[in-house]
């Protein structure tokens, strides 16, 4: 009984509806978390913001970051052999994430700092990068223009809209056949009535259409 109950209720149309939601909502979350995982940083993916690495790299590039645990490892040289690293800013550790090449490294009391120089730029950065600001280096993967769509959804308000956007747009498109459906059903319930209609006896349809007859040739 609780079975055909369970069934009955996964049968309609706005449960099914709430179920791709939610499963949608966790398969991102799980490629999210499943990629920093796999590349051991904390932005596996990012959007070049700027054109100061061109023509290695282009803004609104999508590139793929691998994390970086040993600033030592980090090939440091000028271009276009020095590693491209994506680190914070300095002096703000939570804001704007850079992607820039490393052009020089030096150990000072166990700390490895690194020189970064974009490729478009003329000169060196007016910063030294500590090890505890890089974020990862640029592996070599990246998708052209599809950077362009984080960066137009770079604030937070606006991610949450356009979630919630598709989630609403998702919902009316389940619920449209459901009211088509609706639709259709409410004719089908006057065919009854039209029925009794033609079961009524001959002779009292009959006398119903002389009667008709007679007040059309009356009128006229």
């Amino acid at each position: 009984m609780k079975r055909a109950k369970l069934a009955g209720i996964l049968r309609k149309d706005y449960v099914q509806t709430a179920i791709l939601v939610v499963i949608m909502v966790v398969s991102v979350i799980a490629f999210w978390y499943g990629l920093k995982f796999a590349f051991k940083t904390e932005h596996p993916l990012l959007a070049v913001a700027s054109g100061s690495m061109e023509p290695v790299l282009y803004r609104g590039d999508l590139i793929l970051v691998q994390g970086v645990h040993n600033a030592c490892k980090i090939n440091a040289a000028p271009y276009p052999d020095g590693d491209i690293i994506i680190f914070h800013r300095p002096g703000d550790p939570s804001g704007e994430l850079i992607v820039h090449r490393a052009v020089g490294k030096f150990n000072e009391n166990g700390h490895w700092y690194i020189r970064t120089q974009g490729d478009a730029v003329g000169s060196e950065d007016p910063w030294q990068v500590e090890e505890s600001d890089i974020v990862g280096e640029y592996t070599g993967a990246k998708a052209p223009l599809l950077g362009h769509i984080a960066l137009f959804f770079e604030p937070l308000q606006v991610k949450v809209a356009f979630i919630m956007l598709w989630i609403i747009l998702l919902i009316i498109l389940e619920m449209l056949p459901l009211s088509r459906k609706r639709v259709k059903e409410e004719p089908a319930q006057t065919k009854p009535f039209i029925k009794r209609l033609y079961q009524l006896p001959l002779p009292m349809f009959r006398s119903s259409h002389t009667c008709v007859i007679k007040i059309i040739r009356n009128q006229q």
